[in-house]
C-alpha cells in the first residue's frame, strides 16, 4: 500500500510549472486572478449570472458556517449551478447595495492564488487556480459582512490568530510525523483538499480532490512522513477576520492554501489548495 500511494502521488502526473517571476509576468497573472475575483463577487451585486459563472470553476465548493437555533453550528453549501442561479433570481435585492468590491490578492505562484474579496454583504476568502490558461475559483469560504449581523468585533484577535496557526500546524506537522490524532484535530469532517496536477501525456491542466478519511489514513499509515530537521514549515496567516482566516503553508513536499473557520469555537481547516514542489 505504501508503494502504490506513492505511486499515485509521484509518479503518472506532474505538478503544475512554476509561475515566472518576472514582474511583466507577475502583473499578468495578478490582473488574472484579480479578474476572476470580480466577476465573482462583482458579478453577484449587479445580479450578472453569467458574469459569476465566468470566475468560477466547475467543481467550485463554497462554504459559510451556519448557526442552528440551538446556537450550534455547520457548514452550508453551494456548488457552480445553485451558485449562478441564485445571482441570477437575487433580482431588486441588490438595488439599494453598494456595489463597491475591493479584492486584495494575498499570494500567486505556481498556478494557484489566495485572495480576499469584500463587499457591503459578503467577506470572502477565495482560492484559485489556473487551469488551461484561465483562473477560476476553486474553493471559497466566506461570511456575513453585514454590520448588523450578531457577529461581535469582526476582527481577529491575537488568541484567534494563535489558533489558526496552530491548526495549520498541527495539520502539516501531523502529516509528516505520521500522527494521526493530531491531524484529525486539526481538519473539519467535511474537508476539501483540491491537489491542482499537469498531466503528462495530455499536458492539460485539471485536478484531483481529497477528503478527511483519506488524509488521516495516510498520516496513520506513516506514508507522508518526513524526517523533522526536512520538513522546512513556513506558516504565513494572511488574513484573520470574521471567524474565517487564510493561511499559506511552504514545506519541503508543497506549497498549500488553507482556508480555516471557526466552527463551534474550535477553528478547523475546511479547504485546501494546493500543488507538490516539482
Amino acid at each position: 500500500m505504501k508503494k502504490l500511494y506513492l505511486t499515485l502521488v509521484a509518479s503518472a502526473v506532474a505538478a503544475s510549472p512554476a509561475l515566472a517571476q518576472s514582474g511583466h509576468d507577475m502583473e499578468t497573472e495578478k490582473a488574472g486572478v484579480i479578474a476572476a475575483a470580480m466577476d465573482y463577487m462583482e458579478g453577484a451585486v449587479t445580479v450578472d449570472a453569467e458574469r459569476v459563472g465566468r470566475g468560477i470553476h466547475a467543481e467550485l465548493n463554497k462554504v459559510v458556517i451556519n448557526s442552528l437555533p440551538n446556537g450550534r453550528q455547520i457548514l452550508g453549501y453551494n456548488r457552480y449551478t445553485t451558485l449562478v442561479e441564485v445571482v441570477r433570481g437575487l433580482g431588486d435585492r441588490m438595488a439599494d447595495v453598494d456595489k463597491t468590491v475591493d479584492v486584495t490578492v494575498f499570494d500567486i505562484g505556481n498556478d494557484i492564488a489566495s485572495v480576499r474579496a469584500v463587499g457591503q454583504l459578503w467577506y470572502d476568502l477565495l482560492q484559485l487556480a489556473k487551469l488551461d490558461g484561465e483562473w477560476k475559483l476553486v474553493n471559497v469560504l466566506w461570511a456575513s459582512n453585514q454590520t448588523d449581523d450578531d457577529q461581535g468585533d469582526p476582527t481577529g484577535t491575537p488568541a484567534d490568530r494563535a489558533a489558526v496557526e496552530q491548526a495549520a500546524l498541527d495539520y502539516v506537522e501531523g502529516m509528516f510525523s505520521g500522527d494521526a490524532e493530531r491531524v484529525t484535530r486539526a481538519l473539519h469532517p467535511e474537508l476539501n483538499s483540491v491537489r491542482l496536477r499537469r498531466h503528462r501525456q495530455t499536458d492539460r491542466s485539471f485536478m484531483s480532490k481529497t477528503g478527511v478519511v483519506t488524509l488521516i489514513e495516510v498520516a496513520a499509515g506513516g506514508f507522508n512522513n518526513v524526517e523533522e530537521g526536512q520538513r522546512n514549515i513556513e506558516i504565513d496567516v494572511q488574513d484573520v477576520s470574521h471567524g474565517i482566516a487564510a493561511v499559506k503553508v511552504t514545506s519541503s513536499r508543497s506549497s498549500e492554501y488553507l482556508q480555516i473557520g471557526k466552527v463551534n469555537g474550535e477553528w478547523k481547516v475546511i479547504n485546501i489548495l494546493y500543488v507538490p514542489n516539482a
